[in-house]
């Protein structure tokens, strides 16, 4: 019961997770065959593309949420504002939350990148710059047991209300 509640007020966060995905492929060039922005399940939403040519295109695909969701919750925590007499406020700081809390990239991205890796690092060794990219996407994806998705939203409404006022 508590898992559809927790779903449906946070979908705003899983869609906005997924369109990052959806832009970064449409920026680098990479045809997109299925979209599901949102669903309840263990998979809140994916989107389904063809393997990118390059490993920067894929770095920049599963990379987009934590830089769209981040930029988009930072910009509505600083439309947050006291006394909260208005609506808007309230909304705001719900949908950073949202967006916050998904930010985080998820295994799925982890390991569509390290596939990525593996089938161009022949063709260029240099992609192994992108490497500890990688292991970093899987101690995040662990570190969110913990609930480092809360702490990580925390610190963008602290730096959005505080520092990015209006």
């Amino acid at each position: 019961m508590w898992y559809y509640i927790y779903s449906l007020i946070t979908a705003p966060g899983v869609m906005a997770h997924e369109c990052s995905h959806l832009i970064f492929c449409w920026l680098s060039g990479v045809k997109v065959h299925k979209v599901k922005l949102f669903q309840f399940g263990h998979v809140a939403g994916y989107v389904v593309h063809d393997e990118p040519q390059k490993f920067s295109q894929g770095f920049a695909i599963s990379f987009g949420p934590i830089i769209i969701n981040t930029l988009a919750a930072l910009m509505l925590f600083s439309q947050v504002e006291t006394p909260w007499n208005r609506v808007w406020p309230f909304v705001a700081a719900w949908l950073g939350i949202t967006f916050g809390l998904h930010a985080i990239p998820s295994d799925g991205d982890a390991l569509t990148l390290w596939h990525l890796f593996k089938h161009r690092f022949k063709k260029n060794p240099l992609i192994i710059i992108g490497l500890p990219f990688i292991p970093f996407l899987y101690l995040l994806n662990f570190l969110k047991r913990l609930h480092i998705d809360w702490l990580f939203t925390a610190l963008l409404f602290w730096l959005g209300a505080i520092y990015l006022k209006k």
